[in-house]
């Protein structure tokens, strides 16, 4: 129990730490942001991007998600433990799926879409809010 205690400030720190390391400072060599090269660049990618990749994952996917969950987040059995696992494994789910939302986002989806999953899910991990994660 000592350990999962200790092991969940550090998961949520790592977790911290990469989602800093994705800079947007230029690469050498790259365009200026306000250069022609730069426009075209922005707009072929922008064109080549895959189905999904910038548009929000839907109510029906994310309570799909959490449903699949559940027996895992059971399974764990103390709320530091649950609350470690749902920050960690949500958050590259999401990012796997395209931009990552906010708690307020994914409360508002899961109030609409499955609160009944939703409620339970929060309760394992002790949270009254997708946004303690």
């Amino acid at each position: 129990m000592r350990t999962i205690r200790l092991l969940a400030p550090a998961v949520c720190l790592v977790l911290a730490a990469t989602a800093c390391t994705g800079t947007d400072a230029p690469e050498p060599g790259a365009a200026a942001p306000d250069s022609p090269a730069a426009t075209a660049a922005a707009s072929s990618a922008a064109g080549s991007a895959p189905d999904g990749g910038s548009a929000q994952v839907s109510a029906k996917e994310v309570c799909a998600y959490l449903d699949s969950q559940l027996p895992t987040l059971k399974g764990i059995g103390s709320e530091t433990g649950v609350m470690a696992n749902l920050t960690v494994n949500l958050y590259s789910w999401y990012e796997k799926q395209g931009p990552v939302p906010t708690g307020r986002q994914i409360d508002d989806q899961t109030r609409q879409g499955c609160p009944a999953t939703r409620t339970e899910v929060l309760k394992l991990a002790g949270m009254e809010s997708f946004e303690r994660l």
